[in-house]
């Protein structure tokens, strides 16, 4: 099967708005003689960014890395199969069998150094992904490239099933950059100039502070009938700066000083007022991604600090149907216009998510929680369990599931951190009972399970530290075929277990000024800058 694709910009950006327009009255790509805004400055919602091409990843860095570095294919919408997605470095892949591929490189294509990228650079791009960047999913899927030319490989992968290929050739996570470049350049080149493969380049960075993007004059790709979404350059300019208060990013807004953010519920009103946008005001909601969730600690080794979970179902159960999933999404402020609960692990967007889940998941049963709890042999106020999350998660989330637990008999110790311990502490079993975290896929369910239950990618087990051959059996089946028996019989799985559950999911909340007249989306859900969509007289 050969997947080539030639995709004009207005088709491109036609496909992702019908997956991302829920709530704006400006959903609709508007007609465009196709502009290109001088500058445009995007509060960033936090600090935890870099723009060297490898090294750990953050949903802010995730903004920008397609600004700067390009994949084989690109992923045009969240969800998309390998048929959908477009060409990007590589002019065609192949499916020769489930594991094999056949990728064709343009032949002409340079970075904003001028270093010609061949398929050399592929490979060791891959390399460091794996190792520098962590993308323990390559380690995973990937088994080999074996190079033909400098412009033919041949991708051998571990495993097939639903997102395994659409990960490894278009996720908007990989990076790709010259390997000679990268081997002589220095740190400080690396972190604050390096050479990309992208349609922008860095012309300055304060870490952690802001950073500014150039289009690459010259950019390889001079056929503008093959660019797509993230290599179209409609921005001369993109500064991204940090702004971490919502409320500040909402003044900022308003006093002219930046162009586009993307807001916290709570401050949405300044600008929608529940239907349309306001006066003044572009406002997008796009789906979520996310699945925010319950972990349970499952593990079954550590002999002090063992968590109250790990051995007890009857603790797990009582704590999961304590917690009344719709009360913690109120109480995080999202109502059912810019929330959705789930059930099971996962959310309604990802292929594979079942309807008739919503039935019984653990839903809200405070009767049938402390049921639960006394048949645990524990006496009410005598288990105390340490709920894990982060300083910037709602303050009512917290309120919300503290209350939960404790009105069936447990007493909640809540440890708050910043983003950097909690990263540390949320791999650590010692460390907490409960957690209260975030997890993603790539567009299938199986990808949200394979990306917290497969024990090559984590040092301990899991997510949550399970350590159980059945769950991983069922794992890799329904990772291998995505078939609707398999989906079910993990799901049912999770579910005997009692190890977590999915809470809600949350919409992104994007807000410009009224001159950016289509926001465009990454596949994660984010803004794709390069690609808004401005009035003629939109930098008058």
């Amino acid at each position: 099967m050969s997947i080539k694709k030639v995709f004009v910009l207005v088709l491109t950006v036609a496909i992702i708005v019908i997956l991302t327009a829920c709530g704006s009255a400006e959903a609709a790509v508007p007609e465009t003689s196709g502009k290109q805004a001088e500058k445009v400055i995007v509060a960033l919602t936090a600090s935890d960014f870099h723009v060297a091409p490898f090294g750990s990843s953050s949903v802010r860095r995730m903004w920008m890395m397609q600004n700067l570095y390009a994949s084989l294919y690109h992923t045009p919408f969240y969800g998309a199969t390998l048929d959908e997605m477009e060409p990007w470095l590589a002019k065609s892949i192949e499916k020769v069998d489930d594991l094999t591929y056949t990728v064709e490189l343009y032949d002409y294509i340079y970075d904003s150094k001028g270093n010609h990228i061949t398929a050399e650079d592929i490979v060791f791009s891959y390399e460091r992904l794996r190792v520098d960047s962590r993308e323990t999913r390559i380690g995973t899927y990937l088994d080999a490239i074996e190079v033909v030319d400098d412009y033919n490989m041949i991708f051998r992968l571990k495993k097939s099933g639903p997102g395994v290929a659409e990960f490894l050739f278009g996720s908007y996570t990989l990076t790709t950059c010259d390997k000679d470049w990268y081997e002589s350049a220095s740190e400080e080149e690396r972190a604050n100039d390096p050479a990309t493969t992208g349609a922008y380049r860095v012309v300055s960075h304060m870490p952690g502070s802001s950073v500014t993007f150039d289009a690459v004059e010259n950019y390889w790709q001079t056929d503008e009938s093959l660019r797509n979404s993230a290599d179209v350059q409609n921005v001369k300019t993109i500064v991204y700066t940090v702004i971490t208060e919502s409320s500040m990013r909402g003044i900022a807004l308003e006093n002219g000083e930046i162009d586009a953010t993307i807001v916290e519920v709570n401050e949405l009103k300044r600008f929608y007022d529940g239907t349309n946008s306001l006066p003044g005001w572009n406002v997008n909601i796009a789906d979520g991604n996310w699945c925010f969730l319950i972990f349970l600690n499952m593990d079954p080794y550590l002999q002090s600090e063992k968590s109250v979970f790990a051995d007890d179902l009857n603790l797990r159960k009582a704590a999961l149907y304590a917690l009344d999933s719709e009360s913690i999404m109120y109480g995080g402020g999202f109502d059912s216009s810019t929330g959705e609960v789930v059930y099971s692990l996962g959310i309604p967007l990802m292929r594979g998510y079942q309807e008739h889940w919503a039935a019984d998941y653990f839903n809200y049963n405070p009767e049938r929680a402390r049921e639960y709890f006394q048949a645990s042999g524990h006496a009410p106020g005598s288990v105390t369990v340490r709920l894990l999350s982060r300083t910037s998660i709602a303050n009512g989330i917290h309120s919300v599931i503290i209350s939960n637990l404790e009105a069936v008999g447990f007493k909640v110790e809540l440890l708050a951190y910043d983003q950097a311990l909690f990263n540390t502490y949320r791999n650590d079993s010692t460390q907490w009972d409960l957690l209260f975290d975030n997890k993603g896929g790539t567009g299938h369910i199986a990808t949200l399970w394979d990306n917290n239950f497969n024990p090559e990618g984590f040092a301990n087990g899991s997510a949550n530290f399970t350590h159980d051959d059945h769950l991983v059996e069922l794992l890799n089946k329904v990772t291998t075929t995505g078939a609707l028996e398999d989906i079910e019989a993990f799901h049912d799985y999770l579910k005997e277990l009692a190890l977590g559950k999915g809470i809600y999911t949350a919409l992104n909340l994007m807000v410009a000024r009224e001159g950016i007249l289509y926001q465009a989306v990454n596949a994660g859900m984010t803004p794709r800058v390069n690609a808004f969509v401005f009035a003629e007289d939109y930098d008058k």
